[in-house]
C-alpha cells in the first residue's frame, strides 16, 4: 500500500503497487478506525502494509474496485518502530511520487517486497537503509550511477557519472563531499550499507542529492514530504 486519499462522503481511493499490474488505484468504500473494510477483512492503513487482493474494473478506466483483500503476513516489527515507519513512509511516498506507469514489473516488484521483508526483519542500526533503497530503485529505471569515481571528482547528475572537472550548471551536479559518499555506497549491499558511518547533515544532504538526480531524469521535481521526517530521526 502506497498512499490514500478521501474520496467523497464514505470511500477512499487506495494506491498500490501490484505485482501482475504494476501501479494500480482502487476505490473502496467505509473506512473505520484507521483501517479500510473489504468484505469480511479489515486491512489496516500502515505505509507498506503488503495485501493479497481481487479487483475488478470501475466505470472510470484508471479507478478500479476491491472486491477481496487480505494480509498474507504480518509486519512484526516495523509499525511499532519508529525509525522503521519513518523509513516506510518515505518508501511508500518515493514510488507513490515517482513510479507513475502501470504496466507490470515483477522485477521491481520483488525488489520492493524483498526491501519490505528486510527493513522488517532489521536488528541493527537502520539509518542507512532509505539511501539504500532510493539508490537501488535507480537500477530498474535504467540510470544506476556508474562506478567511475576518484578522488576529488564530481557526480553528473546528467550523466550518471563521476567527472574530474565540475559542471557549468551547479543544479546538474553534487559537491566533492556528496559525491565522495555517494561512491562508497554504490555496488554495496544491503549489509555493507548499514555499516556506512555518516552524520546526519551528510546523510541529508547525500538523500537531496539523490532525490535531484531522479528529478532530472524524469524531467520533474519531486517534493518527497517525509523527507523532513528522516532528517529529525537519522
Amino acid at each position: 500500500m502506497l498512499h490514500t486519499i478521501k474520496y467523497g462522503d464514505n470511500g477512499h481511493i487506495v494506491h498500490l503497487y501490484t505485482e501482475a499490474l504494476g501501479r494500480r488505484s482502487y476505490y473502496v468504500g467505509g473506512l473505520r478506525n484507521g483501517r479500510l473494510t473489504v468484505g469480511r477483512n479489515k486491512i489496516a492503513l500502515q505505509p507498506l502494509t503488503v495485501v493479497d487482493i481481487v479487483g475488478y474494473p470501475g466505470q472510470r478506466s484508471d479507478l478500479h474496485r476491491l472486491r477481496e483483500a487480505s494480509t498474507p503476513y504480518l509486519l512484526a516489527s516495523l509499525p511499532f518502530d519508529v525509525r522503521k515507519s519513518a523509513i516506510a513512509l518515505f518508501m511508500a511516498e518515493t514510488v507513490y511520487r515517482i513510479v507513475r506507469e502501470e504496466g507490470p514489473n515483477p522485477l521491481f516488484f520483488d525488489f520492493f517486497e524483498g526491501a519490505v521483508k528486510a527493513l522488517d526483519e532489521a536488528t541493527d542500526g537502520v539509518a542507512n537503509f532509505h539511501i539504500y533503497f532510493l539508490l537501488e530503485m535507480t537500477r530498474f529505471m535504467g540510470y544506476y550511477p556508474s562506478d567511475n569515481y576518484s578522488p576529488g571528482a564530481f557526480f553528473d547528475l546528467s550523466r550518471g557519472e563521476f567527472v574530474v572537472i565540475k559542471p557549468h550548471d551547479p543544479d546538474v551536479y553534487m559537491d566533492r563531499r556528496e559525491s565522495e559518499i555517494l561512491a562508497s555506497f554504490i555496488g554495496r549491499s544491503l549489509g555493507e550499507v548499514l555499516c556506512i558511518a555518516m552524520g546526519r547533515a551528510e546523510r541529508v544532504a547525500l538523500l537531496g542529492g539523490l532525490i535531484r538526480f531522479l528529478s532530472y531524469h524524469h524531467d520533474s521535481a519531486y517534493k518527497i514530504s517525509s523527507i523532513k521526517i528522516l532528517g529529525e530521526i537519522f
